[in-house]
């Protein structure tokens, strides 16, 4: 049986990472249905050490058949892995969740053991089958991770064969959190949080001995009450400001990106570049903008001002996180829009700039009512950014559960917008490529 299966995931992965969505096994199924999102970790100083790969099929078959299963699950881990993939620097690493039958597979060899990590899925017991093909991968070079470990001892034969322990801080709580450190003390393991949800927890179990996080960047930031935004910062927030009012000042517009030196080679670079291919080269800032268009400029100087808000290791992969996001909501919003499904109001492009703000205050540890002080935004995208109700809440809570891959939760706000599980799958792997496009093309600005 483990041969059968190892035969249908090798061929499922090949056709996959090679553009291939159809196979002969008589399932039809599309790499493309499937659902995935991506988690960052971090590590100590606030830079992505890489990302936990979150999936699952769009279709719920309820067919028992392991061939059949075998197909889904490789689908799955292919057509994730192709998706995430996008924008990776080489030296970040991928965690992808394994259940025990594709443990036993040992499917984790169809991808490259530099930057795929198999993580062992929550609920998997360490059976002789299990440990033996841990084993075995682990001896051809893949690192191994553990899943939502909360001390318990039937997960002990795991800790001999890991690379790396993620410890559930919610799943533990605060009595059990030094007991389930202590049990990893003899192992040689690298430690992560899972699901850190405030600052005080971080540096508790940095301070037991964790060197990856995850979650904490997502939560609302340790609030430091004297900071305030630096004199570059409040020349962006300007930016912000100004692409907020309609219509759009242009001429202000311009004489504002002039000050930022790197914001204007990169504006000229960007509109010089194969992606406009004008006749004639453009020199100066006035004429690319009016040449760009309201939209393009508009999506352009926001991903890019928000890059640059901050210098800081983490600040630019948040940044990055933050413009997916954004794409994601107004992707969302233009699906709606086409089905005449968008209540009256809302706006795609408010929805963009709902995602991209979304994690300002996580970017700078300035308080969110700071950072937006003085910027016009929309009255109900201001509510929904700072916590309140508003028509934009929804689609922040759909994006917020999306990410961290609570899939359910999301479809069912999603429904209640005449949205659909495929709906959110296409636009989170659209947003995906585009911000990696913005970001890791030659021509995005430094």
């Amino acid at each position: 049986m483990i041969e059968q299966i190892q035969t249908l995931v090798y061929q499922e992965i090949q056709r996959s990472l090679v553009g291939d969505d159809t196979s002969d096994t008589g399932d039809k199924t599309p790499v493309a249905d499937v659902a995935m999102a991506r988690q960052p970790i971090f590590d100590a100083e606030g830079n992505i050490w890489g990302y936990d790969l979150l999936y699952r099929t769009l279709s719920n078959t309820e067919c028992a058949d392991i061939r059949s299963d075998a197909v889904a699950t490789a689908r799955i881990i292919a057509g994730g892995y192709k998706s995430a993939r996008q924008g990776l620097r080489p030296s970040q690493k991928l965690c992808i969740k394994f259940p025990a039958a594709m443990i036993e597979a040992q499917a984790i060899k169809l991808l490259p053991k530099e930057q795929c990590i198999l993580s062992i899925l929550k609920g998997v017991l360490p059976t002789p089958g299990v440990t033996g093909a841990l084993g075995a991968v682990r001896d051809e070079g893949y690192k191994l991770a553990l899943e939502g470990y909360t001390g318990q001892d039937e997960l002990a034969p795991f800790l001999a064969l890991v690379d790396i322990v993620k410890i559930d801080v919610l799943g533990c709580g605060a009595e059990g959190l030094q007991a389930a450190f202590d049990k990893t003390r003899e192992c040689q393991c690298v430690l992560m949080a899972e699901k850190v949800e405030d600052f005080k927890t971080r540096e508790q179990c940095l301070k037991l001995g964790c060197s990856l996080f995850q979650g904490f960047f997502f939560s609302k930031p340790e609030v430091l009450r004297h900071k305030a935004p630096s004199s570059s910062q409040v020349e962006r927030m300007h930016i912000f400001s100004l692409l907020s009012k309609k219509p759009i000042n242009v001429e202000a517009l311009s004489a504002a990106i002039l000050h930022m030196p790197l914001l204007t080679a990169g504006l000229l670079t960007f509109v010089n570049s194969a992606h406009f291919a004008f006749s004639k080269q453009i020199k100066d800032v006035l004429t690319a903008l009016r040449l760009m268009g309201h939209a393009t400029f508009t999506q352009w100087l926001c991903v890019n001002v928000l890059g640059t808000l901050d210098e800081g290791p983490a600040a630019f992969e948040l940044s990055f996180l933050a413009s997916q996001r954004a794409k994601f909501l107004e992707s969302l919003g233009e699906t709606a829009r086409a089905r005449s499904r968008l209540p009256s109001g809302i706006e795609p492009q408010e929805l963009f700039l709902t995602g991209l703000f979304s994690l300002l205050e996580s970017i700078l540890k300035v308080p969110l009512a700071s950072l937006l002080e003085g910027v016009p935004l929309n009255p109900g995208v201001l509510d929904a950014l700072l916590g309140k109700q508003s028509p934009y809440s929804p689609w922040l809570d759909i994006l917020e559960y999306y990410q961290r891959g609570e899939w359910d939760e999301a479809i069912e706000l999603a429904e209640g917008c005449g949205l659909t599980e495929a709906d959110l799958s296409a636009a989170w792997t659209g947003a995906l490529s585009w911000s990696s496009d913005f970001f890791f093309a030659d021509n995005r600005c430094p």
